[in-house]
């Protein structure tokens, strides 16, 4: 069934008005007509089954029908990385939603390549992302920061891992992880940062350099493994913690 991500409050019997680009979909793409369901959800009020009740050119009204999923606490990860180019971007918006990440902050550093960053572009893959793969939250977006900004700004509960190609951090296998706490993972530019940004993060109370691979790793395959290695292994660990 099509899943829509709508800012409206989701209430039985309270009817929801589609925006344009949504009417279009539903009623031009997908070919959808009135006494046809559609999941809707909007990161507060859970899932629900709605139907469809209405249709003119360029507006949809849907019926809120029966919560088909309660509203519940997603991850809590962190993605921080250098713009990319678009279409690689894109890639990494999707599939690090699709992984549950929580955030996407983006971070300016020496060697950035890409100085401009169409954020409502990428709301809209973390949108799309969202609604195929079943999430009831979306990913915050933070406007892109200085590493210097992050850093003096950085929230004294959450542990910063960052991917260091100089090989001289240890494996994340290595690591000793904390469940109970927050996390990021940072992920340089192309070029890869520079000694002041590695010396600066090295210095940091709250970061943790991790080696990924012997290899040099694209920054969006770098961003992914780190991703899914802390999130499968705070997960498990946390499920061993409250299974004990």
């Amino acid at each position: 069934m099509i899943r829509l991500y709508v800012e409206n409050p989701l209430l039985e019997n309270q009817d929801v008005v589609l925006t344009e680009n949504q009417s279009h979909y539903l009623q031009k793409v997908m070919r959808l007509k009135e006494n046809d369901d559609v999941l809707l959800f909007n990161g507060r009020d859970g899932e629900w089954k709605a139907r469809i009740t209405g249709t003119s050119k360029k507006s949809t009204i849907l019926f809120p029908i029966t919560q088909s999923r309660p509203q519940r606490r997603e991850g809590d990860l962190w993605l921080l990385f250098s713009p990319l180019k678009p279409k690689r971007q894109e890639f990494l918006v999707e599939k690090a939603t699709e992984l549950g990440v929580s955030c996407l902050c983006l971070v300016h550093f020496e060697r950035t390549s890409v100085p401009k960053v169409n954020f409502e572009k990428m709301q809209a893959h973390a949108r799309e992302a969202t609604e195929q793969c079943g999430r009831l939250t979306l990913p915050e977006i933070k406007p892109l920061m200085s590493l210097n900004a992050l850093l003096k700004n950085w929230p004294a509960e959450r542990f910063l891992l960052f991917g260091d190609e100089s090989l001289s951090s240890p494996s994340l296998e290595a690591l000793n992880l904390n469940p109970q706490k927050p996390y990021a993972f940072l992920v340089g530019p192309e070029g890869g940062f520079s000694p002041q940004e590695l010396s600066l993060l090295k210095s940091f109370p709250q970061a943790q350099g991790v080696t990924l691979n012997p290899h040099i790793l694209r920054a969006e395959t770098a961003a992914l493994v780190g991703v899914s290695y802390l999130q499968m292994k705070t997960q498990t660990v946390s499920s061993l913690v409250r299974n004990a």
